[in-house]
């Protein structure tokens, strides 16, 4: 499984976000490239807890061993899924501050972190360092993907 320890695959991520363009069409969903930059840099900042996200009613089921190792490690990520509530820009997103801002956010959690830096996930719960490391290139690689970089 791909994963942001490795720094193969933290170079291929890097590289294709200098690919993304402020002007880049969605394949699916309703968030522009700026929004998508500002989603996902609040997914990796909630993974350090820098940014609170409140438990999703799901997480009962969802976080259970089988369940949470299928939908992390089984299956890729399904289109238009919804997301928390936290996860939603608010406002009018500028492309380059976010891009910034997230490069910011992913050069701190591939150089910095170390498995107590995690926290829990709102809807997976108590994540391994594998874990967290395979969910977060899963979730920037479908965002990326979705802006065909």
């Amino acid at each position: 499984m791909k994963t942001i320890w490795n720094s193969q695959e933290q170079a291929e991520l890097k590289n294709r976000l200098d690919n993304l363009q402020q002007n880049a069409i969605q394949k699916w969903g309703k968030m522009n490239a700026a929004q998508m930059l500002k989603h996902i840099d609040i997914a990796y900042k909630n993974a350090i807890d820098e940014i609170k996200v409140s438990k999703n009613p799901l997480s009962s089921i969802v976080s259970l061993g089988p369940v949470k190792k299928l939908l992390i490690f089984g299956m890729p990520f399904m289109k238009n899924l919804p997301t928390a509530k936290e996860y939603i820009p608010k406002d009018n997103e500028d492309f380059q501050t976010n891009k910034i801002e997230f490069l910011n956010t992913f050069q701190k959690i591939t150089h910095t972190s170390v498995p107590k830096d995690f926290v829990s996930h709102p809807i997976f719960g108590k994540l391994s360092y594998e874990e967290w490391g395979v969910l977060l290139y899963k979730h920037l690689d479908h965002h990326l993907q979705q802006f065909g970089v």
